[in-house]
């Protein structure tokens, strides 16, 4: 009875074996090779580097209040700022620079009349609270490029499992493997996936 079992589940597994075919696809080369997968990793190191500069420019302009140094981080922050966008960066930059001289003025300074106590008390205020602010912008901008990484890789799993599932019913392959656990195959799919998928936009 035992051996009947095995004979009839023997011949039914190499019946699926003969009916289904089966497909690999090379992940490795399609994250090195397609142009839909570099133009994302591009996109999220501009972002890196964009960041970066955001925040060393709030380290080297920061004697400003919390309104500003907010418009200014919005302002650093974006992908392509307009002219007057710009040149409202500059603007900003050029406060926070003045500011800390007549900050390091005034420290200097050893009769200060009350106007000038005034605002030696308020730049050193701004400071105090904009070194503060850097611990929260920093770790803020962290999350931000964290949850970008998220969502590209998200977008790339999606765009990656459609594709190959095209391909896949185009050329009547029932199952796909990834080619780092599987020893041989005839159907490598590999370079019509990296087609089908530098053509999306």
């Amino acid at each position: 009875m035992r051996h009947t079992i095995g004979w009839f589940l023997s011949l039914w597994l190499i019946g699926i074996a003969s009916a289904q075919s089966f497909g690999i696809v090379d992940l490795d080369r399609v994250r090195q090779e397609s142009s839909f997968y570099k133009t994302r990793a591009q996109q999220l190191q501009a972002m890196e580097n964009r960041y970066q500069l955001a925040f060393q420019t709030l380290v080297e302009n920061i004697v400003l209040n919390d309104e500003e140094r907010q418009e200014l981080l919005n302002l650093l922050t974006m992908e392509n700022p307009n002219g007057a966008q710009q040149q409202r960066i500059q603007q900003l930059t050029q406060t926070a620079r003045q500011r800390a001289d007549e900050l390091q003025r005034l420290r200097q300074k050893t009769d200060l009349n009350e106007t000038e106590k005034a605002a030696l008390e308020r730049f050193t205020q701004m400071e105090a609270r904009g070194r503060e602010a850097l611990q929260v912008v920093r770790e803020q901008l962290r999350q931000q490029l964290e949850q970008r990484v998220d969502q590209l890789n998200a977008e790339l799993t999606k765009a990656l499992d459609e594709v190959i599932a095209q391909v896949a019913r185009e050329k009547k392959i029932a199952v796909v493997f990834n080619k780092g656990v599987v020893l041989y195959a005839e159907n490598d799919i590999t370079s019509d996936v990296i087609k089908r998928l530098d053509a999306r936009k």
